[in-house]
């Protein structure tokens, strides 16, 4: 589902300088279905070789330091609780945060729950569900 995904960026940063052939070549990939957080953010960057990359560094209040498989397992902790709360596709979630790693973490659970199928339970720091 990624390849389509991989190979219009491949095109745009070939391109990058290039506005041109950019604007007139580059075509969106035909997806049936596709979740950002599940399909790129788990599968592509979580569970690669960025697995143990920096995705999310907070300086300041609430300093915090999250590498892309450790963001991936607490949006699917929360994500999971949403799902025991009842909270599905087209459901509206209020957050009022600061810029700390439980915003991110709940966005990103949030966009995991947008999947079709409302049964679906994400993998925890255990594995797969």
């Amino acid at each position: 589902m990624t390849d389509g995904l991989k190979t219009a960026r491949d095109f745009l940063l070939a391109h990058r300088t290039d506005y041109r052939t950019a604007y007139r070549e580059f075509r969106w990939p035909k997806l049936d279905r596709f979740n950002w957080a599940l399909d790129w953010f788990d599968a592509e960057l979580a569970q690669g070789d960025s697995r143990d990359s920096l995705a999310l560094r907070i300086i300041g209040d609430g300093a915090a330091s999250l590498t892309f498989a450790e963001l991936s397992q607490r949006s699917n902790r929360i994500a999971n609780g949403l799902r025991s709360l009842g909270v599905s596709r087209g459901d509206r979630i209020l957050l009022m945060l600061g810029n700390i790693a439980p915003l991110w973490e709940t966005m990103l659970a949030a966009m995991k729950r947008r999947r079709d199928d409302p049964g679906h339970h994400l993998a925890d720091e255990d594995g797969p569900a």
